[in-house]
């Protein structure tokens, strides 16, 4: 069993990705999405005045149960952030 992070270039490519593992993969997939990297600036009245900076990527989490690596084509797209948002294990 193994705990990844992969980023993607956009939700599409790793939907895309997700779904060709097929049915009977055993796996886990967590959608995590594009990352706030700076908050957004509102006025008192939740206008925005400065928009949030978000990630280029499109993360997902994997929990492979029958791997010890990821699988062909995934490897490319694994990533380790230097501070994660959160852990498993």
């Amino acid at each position: 069993m193994i705990y990844i992070r992969y980023e993607f270039n956009d939700k599409e490519q790793a939907e895309a990705k997700i779904l060709a593992q097929g049915e009977d993969v055993n796996a886990s997939f967590i959608r995590l999405g594009k990352f706030v990297l700076t908050e957004g600036v509102y006025d008192e009245d939740g206008v925005e005045v400065t928009a949030p900076i978000l990630s280029s990527g499109y993360a997902v989490d994997v929990l492979w149960r029958d791997l010890d690596a990821s699988p062909y084509g995934w490897k490319t797209y694994e990533t380790y952030p230097n501070t994660p948002r959160h852990v498993i294990f």
